[in-house]
């Protein structure tokens, strides 16, 4: 009986499961969305560019990549929580590589904020 229960304590529960497949999906989407996002936005500046005669502002291509990159930490970040939460659920020794796997879907976030610092300590 007493062995059944330890077993049980290190089966990975459903909503650990649940949790870490929102994670991966949430994660997918932090690389996929963003970048789609991106082309869809530079194809209509493009169109809208060979309209015009001249010179045209790059600041619509500077806003388009911005907010592509924060769609990707935003993604990032939920994967990375969902991820956390999935963590949490495992029993105390829990392994390296599912920290690192937390660690990695939060990949763009930490890259944003890493990037927001370096800009604020220039200012």
């Amino acid at each position: 009986m007493q062995a059944h229960a330890q077993d049980a304590a290190f089966k990975p529960d459903a909503a650990g499961r649940r949790w870490r497949i929102a994670s991966w999906l949430a994660g997918a989407a932090a690389l996929a969305l963003p970048v789609g996002s991106y082309l869809s936005q530079t194809r209509g500046l493009d169109a809208a560019m060979h309209t015009h005669n001249g010179y045209v502002c790059g600041l619509p291509y500077l806003a388009a990549m911005l907010s592509s990159v924060l769609l990707a930490a935003v993604l990032s970040l939920a994967a990375m929580l969902c991820g956390w939460r999935a963590w949490r659920r495992l029993p105390q020794p829990r392994s390296i590589a599912r920290t690192l796997e937390v660690a990695a879907v939060g990949a763009a976030f930490w890259l944003l904020l890493l990037l927001a610092g370096a800009i604020g300590a220039l200012y």
